[in-house]
């Protein structure tokens, strides 16, 4: 009985000796990451890798590209913008300055017909010499003559109140027949009026077929053409410097374009003395310039505007008036349109303080506050100068809707292809956790749990096509089982007849019973 406890005690002992011996060589670490969750990790970062490193890429080129197109486009339109406004100018800089020529060589014409076979003097023979001018070429404008003594005939076209003439109180030609006839239909109260005018002035018909007058009509306004600017202006020169000259802007007075803004071709006739016997003008109405001038612009928001070479504004193709409240000319830098205002106040900054002539500037373009813009100017009498352009906008909306709409596609590809690229990455993730766990983790979990039956099944399978994972499992496999058979033969011993017995007392023999040397 005492050699059985101790027998006991002594397998305690040595079992007690083993635990420590154990703890000494093998200590659990406090956190431990299992093999799932590290293959997990690397398939992320693999996939990371190999997924947005590309995508990256592909998305920069992708914008790096849309920005080049989109930049391109908007050069090229910056090129054709100026080249646009370039034929805008020069077609609208061509078609005033080809009509103020025409009107310039028409006065000519006008001064060698009157100076040849008109009575200078005679209202009658100068209506028939416009008249002929208006059947014969076809000229619209208002032609008229006055003379120093302040008569006065104008015709324009054809018709009902075509002509306009005025005469003086107690003018009397008995050569003339029309100064006789206009005034047979006045009224008393009309001949009153003529009185406190100190003159007379109708309105009356003509007809370019039978080249006749009628149906004269008393008009209550006083008029004198000594007194008017194109009188004034060509009276400044003298029988040996005779020549067409074109007034500054002013606003018309009388006839039958009364109140309207406008210049005139002007030239004198001298007698044989020398002395000024009268002057004939031509009217250029600035009421025709704005359709004139809209039918130059080619885009939605462009704009043209014509001024003096002073800056005063004659013709806009903004629905602007040139005529201020008080009856005058505005000027371009004081213009309630803003494309006027704005190009208007830069060139005018460009000029010396000391020259203020916008025909300095001819040519110049710029490029300010969004507008493309140019100035162009006559070279030539009246020095009219035209200044067009249109905002940026015009010409490169449509390159930046294509920009919104590749970038808006962009995003969209970008979110389907991170839809798909999570599909994969989750996909790559699960596929290689069952991988791993069919391979090796079901493996040692068969293993730790001693599973021989599971051992038997491995055995009749093939090794991994891994090369590293098949030397993995073969070496595995021995250790299994090597560690089976030591457990089959300590089994096996154990359950022997005697065998406890005689393994106790061999394995720790009682000090009692051994002999003294």
């Amino acid at each position: 009985m005492v050699e059985r406890e101790t027998q006991i005690n002594s397998d305690n002992g040595r079992e007690s000796f083993n635990s420590e011996m154990e703890k000494s060589k093998f200590k659990t670490r406090k956190c431990a990451i299992p093999i799932l969750a590290i293959v997990f990790l690397q398939t992320f970062v693999v996939a990371s890798v190999v997924l947005i490193i590309p995508l990256i890429i592909s998305f920069s080129a992708m914008n790096t590209s849309n920005d080049l197109s989109t930049s391109t486009g908007r050069n090229v339109a910056n090129r054709l913008a100026v080249k646009i406004q370039r034929v805008e100018g020069s077609l609208a800089l061509e078609s005033i300055g080809g009509a103020i020529k025409i009107i310039h060589e028409n006065t000519l014409d006008m001064y060698k017909v009157i100076s040849a076979y008109n009575n200078q003097s005679n209202l009658d023979s100068l209506l028939f010499s416009l008249a002929n001018e208006v059947k014969f070429t076809g000229n619209e404008l208002c032609m008229y003559y006055g003379t120093q003594q302040d008569a006065f005939i104008q015709i324009q076209l054809t018709g009902h109140d075509a002509i306009w003439i005025k005469t003086p109180l107690g003018y009397n030609d008995p050569y003339c027949s029309i100064c006789q006839t206009y005034q047979q239909n006045f009224t008393k109260a009309d001949r009153e009026w003529m009185v406190k005018r100190n003159g007379s002035a109708a309105y009356g018909d003509w007809d370019d077929k039978t080249f006749t007058y009628s149906n004269f009509r008393y008009d209550n306004q006083s008029y004198y053409p000594t007194r008017r600017p194109w009188y004034k202006q060509a009276a400044t020169l003298d029988a040996d410097n005779v020549k067409v000259q074109f007034t500054p802007p002013y606003i018309y007075a009388g006839g039958t374009v009364s109140k309207i803004a406008g210049i005139t071709a002007n030239i004198p006739f001298f007698n044989a003395n020398g002395h000024l016997q009268g002057v004939f003008g031509t009217d250029i109405s600035f009421t025709e310039m704005h359709n004139s001038l809209k039918s130059f612009l080619q885009t939605p928001n462009a704009f043209m505007y014509v001024i003096t070479r002073d800056g005063l504004l004659i013709g806009t193709s903004s629905d602007e008036s040139i005529v201020d409240a008080t009856g005058l000319l505005i000027s371009a830098n004081q213009s309630a349109t803003p494309s006027t205002r704005i190009t208007a106040q830069l060139f005018w900054n460009l000029l010396p303080e000391n020259n203020k002539d916008f025909t300095l500037l001819h040519g110049e373009q710029k490029e300010h506050e969004g507008m493309y813009f140019q100035l162009r100017a006559l070279q030539f009498a009246p020095y009219f100068v035209i200044v067009n352009g249109a905002p940026k906008s015009d010409y490169t909306g449509d390159i930046d809707a294509v920009l919104q709409s590749l970038d808006d596609n962009l995003q969209s590809n970008v979110r389907k292809i991170i839809g798909v690229s999570v599909g994969v990455f989750v996909a790559m993730v699960f596929i290689s956790c069952v991988l791993t766990y069919f391979s090796i983790t079901s493996i040692m979990i068969d293993a730790t749990s001693f599973d021989f039956a599971a051992y038997k099944t491995m055995e009749k399978q093939f090794c991994s096509h891994i090369t590293e994972l098949a030397t993995m499992e073969k070496v595995f496999y021995r250790m299994i089982g090597k560690f089976a058979h030591s457990i089959r033969t300590n089994q096996a011993l154990k359950s022997a007849p005697g065998n406890e017995s005689h393994i106790g007392s061999t394995a720790a023999p009682n000090r009692s019973q051994r002999k003294p040397l």
